[in-house]
């Protein structure tokens, strides 16, 4: 009785070890992408009816072979299709939203770099940039510009950082490096104002980030029936046009039904 408890509570603590290094793997990979949204969530759901669903089927499932395979195959026909309709409600979405945000629109006090007082120190207006991404990298830009007039050091350290994010957007390794050339300004107030835009600008990123996502997701949830019912509308068609349904076998039933008997009596009975 002991041993088979010790067996048992070491297979526990091994099962337990492995469960928890898949989380500890699973989350080392999720922190490496910058962005975790309703585009990853997409991209997930249609690996796994595209790929992980039929290879279960095929390797678990006891139906014949010609059904396993038709059960394989129209899962990722399904998983195409669905991908086809959202991807577009995402990227149409965050679109509209992104362009909004640019505009000023969904701020209430939108920061301008003109109002910038000469002095160094930022207009509390600026403070109030909350999804324009534009203005608030274009903030950043134009003081880490302008501290780099007077610190030469800091200038030659962020020269190709400064026209990596003119020609993209800001990411967790560009924001690091920045962060790192900032720590080595030589005047505090530049560092201060410098460091202050940095952190805006990847807060104001991530926030429209988020928005963006929020829209989509509920524009997917307005047009979830009419999705439902294209889907409906086109998988039998072009599954049909891929693949072969399995025929069905139907067993032949000896029992006679009421309907049936009256028409043999109108025949001339069960041996005519």
């Amino acid at each position: 009785m002991k041993i088979n408890s010790l067996n048992n509570d070491i297979s526990y603590q091994g099962r337990s070890k492995i469960v928890k290094n898949i989380k500890h793997a699973a989350g080392e990979c999720f922190a490496k992408i910058d962005n975790i949204g309703e585009g990853t969530n997409i991209a997930l759901d249609f690996l796994g009816k595209a790929i992980l669903v039929p290879a279960v089927i095929l390797s678990v499932s006891k139906e014949d072979k010609e059904t396993k395979e038709y059960s394989a195959i129209k899962n990722p026909i399904a998983a195409t299709l669905q991908l086809m309709m959202e991807a577009p409600i995402l990227m149409f979405g965050s679109k509209f939203v992104g362009k909004l945000a640019n505009e000023g629109k969904l701020d209430p006090v939108a920061a301008d770099i003109g109002k910038l007082k000469k002095n160094g120190k930022i207009n509390p207006d600026a403070n109030q940039i909350l999804y324009n991404e534009k203005k608030a990298k274009n903030t950043f830009l134009y003081l880490a510009e302008r501290a780099a007039k007077h610190d030469e050091e800091f200038e030659k350290s962020t020269r190709g950082l400064i026209k990596k994010l003119e020609e993209g957007t800001l990411n967790k390794e560009l924001k690091r490096e920045f962060t790192n050339a900032i720590e080595k300004i030589a005047n505090d107030i530049d560092k201060r104002n410098v460091s202050a835009a940095l952190n805006g600008y990847d807060i104001t990123q991530k926030r429209l980030y988020h928005l963006q996502n929020r829209v989509s997701f509920l524009m997917a949830i307005i047009l979830t029936p009419l999705l439902c019912k294209a889907e409906d509308f086109l998988f039998p068609k072009i599954t049909n046009l891929i693949i072969k349904q399995p025929k069905q076998q139907t067993q032949k039933s000896n029992m006679i039904t009421l309907q049936g008997f009256k028409n043999l009596i109108k025949k001339g009975g069960l041996n005519a």
